[in-house]
């Protein structure tokens, strides 16, 4: 495959006739292809595109393409866009581009959506390019290397559509896919002017004056009344070479010490052929930037001003021995930095100076105005250690309850609804019958806000305390983990009333199983109980798989053993084998403890049936914490908060043992 760099690396456009066969009134779209493998005769000779898989870029155009008219041309519509491209793909089987587009309803849109439907206008055009070095040129008599084309032709082998344009021109049938009137006459214009610099060359002759540039001869039968002009005379090549050796020799010569005298490396000048004015250009433009006013040091962009604030974070909870993954550049060379220093920094940054001659109580002072970064550097340590300790906090509601989300503190009503009933055999031509009215049960879930605040005082800035920072915000967020945990396992173990006036586990539940230890004949009960829950109407059988096994820590030894034994630990030889290895995850969480160190539980998976909700104002799962800075204290304050509630959905899900 031979790649050229003869086709230009610029924006092309190609015309082709609408279908109206697939004009949809009502929706106003219209689906249409927008090109093809057709050669087009541009000036540099037969141009194809390839609609090979892979050949077509059509993300620009699904994402930020435009449906425009007359590509922007028209006075009265400019570059204003007339519609949208819905979708665009690639027919493989007739190796063309289509597109579905939708036109907008304004004024000016609809007058050329209903010159389409009448037929009036019938021209589709896109707007493409091709870089220089995705053209394979085919020689007279060759084949492209996908076998399908024959030179001589330009074949593009990767192309980019960026605007699809409704066209009041028609195609030109003469040359098959078409092209606009504006594009025909700047091809013909480059044809001629190719000719004329082949003709000077001696390697073909100028076209006929009876004709236009890159028209084709006079028909046959007619004469021209002005005889043609005589054919230029066929220069010598070598005299050519001379010229052109030469010309290049001064190029090389003028590049290099202009170069030279201002500083600027010419070598890429002279190997990518660039003219002697971009030379100068350049030079001009370095001597603009030399010549710029330089910033003060003080003074940083908003750019500059992020990093530094990211960095120094990074480099507190470093020194506050907080884990941190991957330091913002610059946190090592900032880790040595006490809390002092870092206001310093913070207001020399910010333009002031003289900065560290103030007294402590006057520099926090200054320091926590809002010109400065040091609050929110501040505030940024403490975010990342409530995010990090809210990750490492020892709880377990977590893995077995499920998630909901209120958009706000009122209560909100979630439903159960009862599985649909079986489908009848129905007799030839009877009626279908209806379904029995399907029930549903409500509960009432809310969400209550949970708060705390601290203070970051003028004590902690003079000793340099970072506990304020890391080991206060984490030891709060801990807390407020703990605080779901604690409420989750008091429902759980409390046995509440629920929704229907019964206990939680309760003997009309089917969900309280006989007193017993863990072991294969409890287990076995507990597993029947919970595949033979029933529907709502008492109907459907709703064979629900338990997933996790909830103890206190009293059972976390016989738990575990059962699990994880091979072989049944009741049974008398270690041939019989323990079918309940592995059954469950097991759960263990000190909160039990405090209820019972015998009860059991059994918990469905939450997505397979509702059992506990823990419910957050928004989804927000984390706790949130901001700083503000106290009119009536020397410091910062922090205050912490967290929405949420515990619900208690369906009892169907859950299974309890008291043990014994």
């Amino acid at each position: 495959m031979h790649r050229s760099a003869a086709p230009p690396d610029n924006s092309l456009t190609r015309t082709l006739a609408l279908d109206r066969s697939t004009i949809n009134e009502e929706a106003r779209t219209v689906e249409l292809s927008f090109s093809s493998e057709a050669p087009y005769e541009r000036y540099f000779g037969n141009e194809i595109l390839s609609h090979d898989p892979g050949a077509i870029e059509l993300q620009r155009l699904t994402e930020v393409g435009a449906l425009l008219f007359s590509h922007g041309r028209d006075a009265n519509y400019g570059r204003m866009p007339i519609g949208v491209i819905q979708k665009v793909w690639v027919d493989d089987s007739q190796r063309k581009a289509r597109a579905l587009v939708q036109f907008d309803d304004d004024v000016d849109s609809d007058k050329v959506f209903q010159k389409v439907k009448k037929g009036i206008i019938k021209g589709v055009s896109v707007g493409y390019s091709v870089k220089s070095e995705d053209w394979e040129e085919v020689k007279a008599g060759k084949t492209s290397a996908n076998g399908r084309f024959t030179g001589p032709a330009y074949v593009a082998l990767k192309w980019q559509p960026f605007e699809i344009s409704i066209e009041p021109t028609p195609a030109d049938p003469s040359v098959g896919v078409g092209r606009s009137t504006n594009n025909e006459s700047e091809d013909e214009e480059m044809n001629g002017l190719k000719m004329l610099a082949l003709a000077a060359q001696g390697l073909m002759h100028a076209p006929d004056g009876g004709a236009p540039a890159g028209g084709s001869a006079p028909p046959e039968g007619t004469r021209s009344t002005t005889p043609p002009p005589a054919a230029p005379p066929a220069e010598d090549p070598a005299q050519i070479a001379q010229r052109a050796a030469g010309e290049e020799r001064a190029r090389v010569t003028e590049i290099t010490t202009l170069c030279r005298n201002f500083g600027l490396d010419a070598t890429d000048y002279i190997a990518n052929g660039s003219a002697v004015s971009a030379v100068k250009d350049a030079i001009l433009q370095k001597q603009m930037e030399d010549r710029k006013p330089q910033r003060s040091a003080v003074q940083v962009g908003d750019e500059d001003r992020d990093k530094f604030s990211r960095a120094a974070s990074d480099a507190l909870l470093m020194r506050a021995a907080r884990r941190v993954e991957q330091p913002a550049p610059g946190a090592n060379e900032l880790r040595g930095l006490r809390l002092r220093d870092l206001a310093v920094e913070c207001l020399l940054r910010a333009g002031e100076s003289g900065v560290h001659l103030l007294r402590d109580e006057d520099l926090l002072k200054r320091a926590l105005s809002p010109d400065t970064t040091f609050q929110g550097i501040v505030s940024n340590a403490a975010n990342k250690t409530l995010s990090q300790a809210y990750a490492e906090a020892p709880t377990t509601f977590q893995y077995w309850t499920g998630k909901g989300s209120n958009s706000d503190f009122k209560s909100a009503e979630h439903y159960r609804i009862s599985e649909a009933g079986n489908l009848e055999l129905t007799a030839q031509n009877a009626l279908i019958p209806y379904d029995d009215v399907m029930k549903d049960e409500k509960v009432t879930k809310a969400v209550l806000m949970y708060s705390k605040r601290w203070g970051f005082t003028r004590e902690a800035f003079i000793n340099d305390d970072l506990s304020m920072l890391s080991r206060v915000p984490a030891a709060y967020v801990i807390a407020a983990k703990r605080g779901i945990n604690k409420l989750v396992y008091q429902m759980l173990a409390s046995n509440p009333v629920i929704f229907d006036g019964k206990a939680l586990f309760h003997i009309d539940h089917k969900n309280l199983g006989t007193p017993g230890v863990i072991n294969t004949a409890s287990m076995g009960e507990a597993h029947r109980m919970m595949r033979t829950q029933k529907d709502q109407r008492g109907i459907a059988t709703l064979n629900i798989m338990p997933s996790f096994q909830l103890v206190p820590a009293a059972l976390e030894t016989v738990a575990s053993q059962f699990l994880r034994s091979e072989a049944d630990p009741e049974a008398n030889h270690s041939g019989v084998v323990n079918v309940y290895r592995n059954a469950h995850s097991l759960i263990i969480d000190a909160e039990l403890d405090q209820y019972s160190e015998t009860a059991w539980y059994l918990a469905a998976d939450p997505n397979i049936a509702d059992t506990v909700e823990v419910t957050y104002l928004r989804g927000q799962e984390e706790p949130t914490l901001e700083t503000y800075v106290p009119f009536d204290r020397l410091g910062m304050d922090f205050r912490i908060y967290f929405d949420y509630g515990v619900t208690l959905l369906d009892s169907r899900g859950l299974f309890k043992n008291a043990g014994v």
